[in-house]
């Protein structure tokens, strides 16, 4: 029996021992959708038991938070800290991490790090400030590298404010990089542009003969990060795909890049070691299953159907299916809660990094989200935006094409209306729309996506899908695949 076996019986006697489920149906999140099946939470023990309990969903949090207050949700006195998600369905949804959550889960994060570093690096980390769950990872790295002994040196910027520390990372170049990688290939594009900037100004402030030469030698050959932090080694990167970027973040970043999954509402995550045979998921903390795609295509067909969901120690390598956790949190864990990744299982066996947990490669998403990267937005709340009341037009139907520009993901949106007196007003009140709402305002302003077009059509054809279902979104066949920079 495998160590990650071992863990797994772990976790059922845990499962058990800390009543998880009975504490768990104490919160309105849980208690009265439980309560509607008969659920007799007593009488559960272990796995069997945890299979008896509903999945939980981004929408019953949603639910939740708007009827019900704090208190009625969450199993503790008090809060540690509340992070929030991106808001891809236009309400945000809250979650509460005790201190004692929030330390489990950096002792982890530190320790997967502290394979890779040592304390002589520098990391530079890219993250959203708080209260999203990234903001917080500088500070966890520090505290908890620190308590392991070795802390490593931290220069941290949300997205915003990096070129305004760009001199200060040409003083102090980083090793070590954390962040997304749509970003961080955007840091590429922005050394190319303030590197020679940059070393004008302080070759005429400091009068140097040398750094106007190198200001020079810029405007000839286009810099990029590799030609100014060369002692860069190694970028661990989350909060989209790594594999469409690797390549291109590895070549402009002369570093070696890991894939790291992390969400924000519990434990669970992922990392991928020197080996890049998909993440390991040791999960000290959290219990981890699979719904196979044969399930899922049954709940398509049939939304009243419950899938079945395979225990990740009993999956076999080659499956495919949607990734659902269980964790141990204090304020509020996640029961059966579907991520909604969709997830391949590389690998089963012992991996030569000395991890014996089974490997996954995150594949795309089994909800209707339309995938801009770090920017994702719910196809339902595009459809509310794009159904409006507008003065030159009403939509019929709509769809929207996603590929790329370089390494941007580009959205193209066509329009069947059922009618417009004025084409290019309407299409200007269309993307208005679409621009009023938060997360589509902030990627498209902040130059995350590009927004090809609008086109307007007399028919428009859905491909079809399931029981008559219409596929609103489509992708590239090359979207997942190798970008170019």
């Amino acid at each position: 029996m495998s160590e990650f076996q071992k863990l797994y019986q772990k976790h059922e006697k845990r499962l058990d021992g800390s009543q998880l489920l009975l504490r768990a149906y104490k919160s309105a999140l849980y208690h009265e959708r439980w309560k509607k099946r008969n659920i007799d939470v007593k009488e559960l023990k272990g796995y069997k038991g945890l299979k008896e309990v509903p999945f939980t969903s981004a929408n019953d949090l949603r639910i939740a938070w708007e009827n019900h207050s704090v208190e009625d949700l969450i199993l503790t006195e008090t809060v540690g800290f509340w992070y929030t998600t991106s808001g891809s369905m236009g309400n945000k949804k809250w979650i509460p991490w005790t201190y004692g959550d929030y330390k489990l889960a950096g002792v982890a994060t530190a320790h997967i790090l502290m394979n890779t570093l040592s304390p002589t690096d520098r990391v530079l980390t890219i993250v959203l400030p708080p209260p999203f769950i990234s903001g917080t990872m500088p500070f966890k790295l520090l505290e908890n590298t620190g308590n392991l002994g070795t802390p490593v040196e931290i220069l941290a910027f949300s997205p915003e404010y990096v070129q305004d520390g760009f001199g200060l990372l040409l003083k102090r170049p980083p090793t070590a990089i954390v962040g997304t990688p749509s970003i961080t290939l955007r840091m590429a594009d922005e050394v190319a542009i303030n590197t020679p900037i940059i070393l004008k100004a302080r070759a005429e402030m400091e009068k140097s003969m040398k750094l106007r030469v190198a200001a020079f030698a810029t405007k000839l050959k286009k810099i990029y990060p590799k030609n100014i932090f060369k002692d860069m080694k190694y970028g661990f990167f989350g909060g989209e795909s790594l594999d469409p970027f690797r390549k291109a973040i590895e070549d402009k970043w002369g570093l070696e890049a890991f894939d790291i999954y992390a969400f924000t509402e519990g434990f669970g995550g992922g990392y991928e070691c020197k080996e890049h045979n998909g993440m390991h998921f040791p999960s000290s903390h959290a219990i981890v299953e699979i719904i196979p795609d044969k399930e899922l295509e049954k709940e398509e067909n049939d939304p009243e159907y419950h899938p079945d969901a395979i225990l990740i120690t009993e999956a076999e390598k080659g499956l495919t299916g949607e990734l659902v956790l269980t964790d141990f949190k204090e304020a509020m864990p996640m029961i059966r809660y579907r991520v909604r990744d969709a997830v391949k299982v590389i690998a089963t066996d012992d991996c030569a990094c000395g991890e014996d947990s089974v490997r996954l490669k995150i594949i795309g998403r089994t909800d209707s989200v339309i995938n801009l990267g770090i920017i994702r937005l719910s196809a339902i709340i595009f459809d509310q935006l794009l159904r409006k009341e507008f003065k030159k037009g009403k939509v019929k139907l709509w769809e929207v094409f996603v590929s790329r520009e370089k390494y941007k993901p580009k959205i193209t949106l066509t329009v069947e209306p059922e009618f417009t007196n004025n084409e290019e007003e309407f299409k200007k009140e269309l993307f208005e729309s679409l621009h009023g709402f938060d997360l589509f305002q902030r990627g498209y302003d902040n130059g995350l996506f590009v927004f090809d077009e609008i086109k307007i059509v007399s028919e428009l054809k859905h491909e079809v899908y399931g029981q008559g279902k219409s596929r609103l979104v489509r992708y590239h066949q090359n979207f997942f695949e190798e970008v170019k920079f």
